[in-house]
């Protein structure tokens, strides 16, 4: 890009900021947001993955930039199966007790699951776990994980709610690298919009 005069690569702006863009242009009551996982040695970049998914949203929006978020499943989404373990058991037929610990910080979830279940499916048996999944139980420890909770935090400032114990949003932590998103997102609905504007 170097010399180009692109702020962002072509493949951000078609996969990210155009779709972004014409998704939020439908209406005042409409928000974006972007998910990714943070698998393998992309969990120490964070910063800079962030970094490059604000840019492309902030450069495609302008300033419709606020009603769109990044967010990271940590490591993935399998991960927080075993936060519920109850919902694996019952799908895979095993005798798991929740993870001690923060379940954000398990190196390879899916390796896991496959080493538990020989036939492990990520698409038939996680769309069944994720159907038996609570995720309000996921999120009952406020010390653990932030990044999904951080995800939640945004859409409820979104939809205007106020943040209660139910998921832990009004103690719990948040991942320091997403979390100023709710607080844009706080004020740009709370700004009034400028006259012609959208």
């Amino acid at each position: 890009m170097v010399g180009s005069g692109k702020v962002i690569p072509d493949r951000d702006e078609e996969k990210i900021g155009v779709p972004a863009r014409r998704f939020l242009q439908g209406g005042k009551d409409r928000f974006v947001l972007l998910l990714d996982d943070l698998e393998g040695s992309r969990a120490n970049r964070v910063a800079d993955i962030y970094a490059r998914y604000r840019l492309a949203l902030d450069t495609m929006l302008g300033p419709l930039g606020s009603r769109a978020s990044v967010h990271f499943l940590a490591n993935m989404l399998e991960a927080y199966y075993f936060a519920h373990s109850l919902a694996i058991n019952a799908v895979l037929g095993t005798a798991l007790t929740d993870h001690d610990g923060d379940v954000e910080t398990i190196g390879h979830p899916k390796g896991q699951l496959k080493g538990l279940f020989k036939g492990f499916d990520e698409i038939e048996h996680g769309e069944q776990i994720l159907k038996a999944l609570d995720v309000g139980h996921v999120l009952s420890n406020p010390q653990t994980c932030k990044s999904l909770r951080t995800a939640f935090a945004w859409c409820w400032e979104a939809l205007g709610l106020v943040k209660t114990d139910t998921f832990q949003l009004s103690q719990g932590l948040l991942h320091t690298v997403t979390s100023p998103q709710i607080a844009a997102l706080s004020a740009a609905l709370q700004t009034p919009p400028a006259p012609g504007g959208t």
